[in-house]
Order: C-alpha cells, then structure tokens, then sequence
C-alpha cells in the first residue's frame, strides 16, 4: 500500500495529483476547445480517448466536469468545479485519486488520516494549509490549491 509519510511525501502526492489533472484538461480542451461554454459543451461527446504522459485516459463527461481513468494505470482523475482551472481540487476528487492509487492513508507528522473518508481528507487538507503547503481557493470553502510557494 502506497502512503504519504510526511509533509513532503504529501506534498509530493498532491503536486502529482494537480499537474496530472492540468495536465489532463489541457490535453481534452485542446480537442474539445468549447468544453469551458456550458451550453456548448452540451454537443462534446461523453466518452472518448486522449493520450497523456505515454497513457491512454479514457474520459466521461457528466454534468460541467469530466472523469479520467488511465488505461494502465487505473488513476481517476475526476474534474468538476476546476475544469477552467485545473490547479484546483476538492476534497472528494483528491480522495477518489488516492483511493486509485491505492493509498490507504496519509500521514502529517504522527497523525495518520485515512483516504476513504472525505472528512478525513478535508481535515488533512486542514492541517497541510497550517504547515502553510495548501490553501483555499477564494472562490469556494471547498476548493483548495497549492499554496504559491509550492
């Protein structure tokens, strides 16, 4: 089972998690470029195929977000409320990447918190903004980035 030992093994889970979706974004509105416009998107297809970092990702699109699961590696990447700004994450979309990487918890110094509950995500994302690692998004009190000198 995969974890994150520390504040850095943390930090180093999250900066993958953020590049990997900005990335993943980048790659789907490069082919869909109107998938930001709400009632253009309604014409994109739902399903379909792009490739990033030497990986197939299949994506789903539902409601204003779309999903990604790596063909491979079986990493899901579920983009919501940020698909115009993919540097930012929830608490449930982190834990549904966590969970696919089989990271049955994370650690901040001798506090362990288990990636199958939300709360539980959300209370270490609490504690990685006290270490000054994260903060929230202005925009929601649901949404989080990393902090800038991160």
């Amino acid at each position: 089972m995969a974890e994150g030992r520390s504040a850095a093994g943390c930090l180093v889970l999250l900066r993958q998690f953020v590049s990997l979706q900005a990335e993943l974004v980048k790659a789907w509105l490069r082919f869909h470029p109107e998938g930001l416009d709400p009632w253009a998107s309604r014409r994109l297809p739902r399903h379909g195929e792009i490739f990033v970092r030497g990986e197939s990702w299949s994506f789903h699109r539902h409601g204003v977000g779309v999903d990604f699961q790596g063909q491979d590696s079986r990493r899901m990447v579920d983009v919501h409320r940020g698909v115009g700004t993919p540097e930012l994450f929830d608490s449930w979309r982190l834990m549904l990447y966590l969970e696919s990487l089989n990271v049955g918890f994370v650690r901040v110094g001798a506090r362990d918190f288990p990636t199958d509950d939300e709360r539980s995500v959300e209370q270490w994302l609490v504690e990685l903004e006290k270490l000054g690692l994260v903060e929230r998004d202005r925009s929601s009190e649901k949404l989080w980035r990393l902090a800038p000198t991160n």
